[in-house]
């Protein structure tokens, strides 16, 4: 069985409204799928000035080595 399969069966055993929600969310991330972002420029407009309230900026190098310690590469 390969990993598609395994989710699929998983999805199915969710309630019917759960179901249908990730049904859209997968059809829309096909439809979409070459498109650098998910999301509208409207989208992103109200989105980024939200970003880094109350954070502290973390060096990109640090996000590198912490990704590829998570991934592996």
């Amino acid at each position: 069985m390969t990993k598609l399969d395994l989710v699929l069966a998983r999805i199915r055993q969710l309630p019917p409204e759960q179901q249908e929600a990730l049904a859209a969310e997968i059809e829309y991330r096909l439809d979409n799928a070459g498109q650098r972002s998910f999301f509208t420029d409207e989208e992103w407009a109200e989105i980024e000035p939200t970003l880094y309230e109350d954070e502290e900026e973390i060096p990109h190098a640090q996000v590198v080595a912490e990704m590829r310690a998570k991934f592996g590469e």
